[in-house]
């Protein structure tokens, strides 16, 4: 009879540790699954507010430049030195109401080309403590303006012809990188100058330090061909050569996943308004950590059930096989 109770009590707990084996295995990948798609709903919840804190200045100094181009080419009824002048006037004022309302401008400007005019140069002002002030412009003469080489917030909106955002640049006369947005002004069909807003680069990389997620998630900022702009972590712009995105971030697949010195990540970019991209980026061990600590609990809950389980099963087989076998010898 003895036989029979171990054959009993070994079938029933094999079926439990095997049903239980097979609820922790499907637990884990359940865990794993869930804790994957969370920590990549939170890289894109993350990226996302990032995306709009930094669209938010990029889309008001757009806004703002749009409107006072439009003005200027509707004032310009002629490019007379007086004309000019007066122009030039009644721009500074439209300048001063929208740019009080406008984010995180550093400069704005309106130059004229020196093949319009040899006298009348522009302005250009600069932010400071107590507001802006008009700041001595750069000489255009001293320079070829088909040449977008050098002096970039000029030359490249005046050979593209339309609006364009430049990545960050130092400004010769100010001595401070600059990311700025520039549109062309054209009377007539002729090319008359350029009006443009810079924005300070270090508010660029204050909000981008702000994106972290995890011990050692970071972003950082590249161009459409993959240079990086800004990095929370290395200074780029000290660089002798601008560094590139490591190979797959440049893919159309929002969520990347690469190797960059030795440390597996897993990274999520979004597109900005002025035709950069913004990538968050965790090592992968990190999202790892959360599921893998939550399936060692759960492993443990299922040890200790299972022990719990062998027991009761001994002692509920023991009681049957032995109060049949007291009913047997009555």
């Amino acid at each position: 009879m003895r036989s029979v109770k171990n054959k009993i009590t070994t079938v029933i707990m094999c079926i439990a540790i095997i049903t239980m084996g097979i609820s922790a295995a499907v637990g884990v990948m359940a865990l794993r699954s869930v804790g994957t798609s969370n920590a990549d709903q939170l890289l894109l919840l993350m990226c996302e507010t990032g995306q709009k804190n930094l669209d938010h200045d990029y889309q008001s100094v757009e806004q703002s430049v749009a409107m006072i181009a439009a003005y200027v080419e509707s004032d310009l009824d002629g490019l007379s030195e007086e004309q000019i002048q007066a122009h030039l006037a009644r721009v500074k004022g439209i300048f001063t109401r929208i740019i009080s309302k406008t984010d995180g401008v550093l400069t704005y400007y309106y130059r004229i080309d020196p093949a319009v005019s040899q006298t009348s140069k522009g302005f250009w002002y600069v932010s400071n403590d107590e507001g802006f002030f008009e700041h001595e412009v750069t000489d255009i003469t001293q320079y070829n303006t088909l040449d977008t080489s050098a002096l970039v917030w000029f030359t490249v909106p005046k050979t593209t012809g339309k609006p364009v955002w430049l990545p960050p640049y130092i400004t010769e006369n100010l001595g401070a990188r600059v990311i700025s947005y520039n549109v062309p002004i054209y009377h007539q069909g002729r090319f008359v100058g350029v009006i443009g807003i810079e924005l300070d680069y270090s508010s660029l990389a204050k909000m981008v330090d702000n994106i972290t997620l995890y011990d050692n998630g970071y972003a950082f900022v590249n161009d459409a061909k993959g240079k990086i702009i800004y990095h929370s972590r290395m200074d780029v712009m000290s660089m002798a050569e601008q560094p590139k995105v490591p190979n797959g971030l440049l893919s159309n697949n929002k969520f990347v996943r690469y190797t960059f010195e030795g440390v597996e990540k897993q990274a999520v970019w979004l597109p900005l308004s002025n035709g950069l991209r913004l990538n968050l980026c965790v090592p992968v061990e990190e999202i790892n950590a959360e599921w893998r600590e939550w399936s060692i609990k759960l492993v443990a809950i299922i040890a200790v059930l299972l022990i719990l389980s062998v027991a009761v099963i001994k002692s509920v087989v023991g009681m049957v096989i032995d109060n049949r076998n007291s009913s047997g010898k009555n």
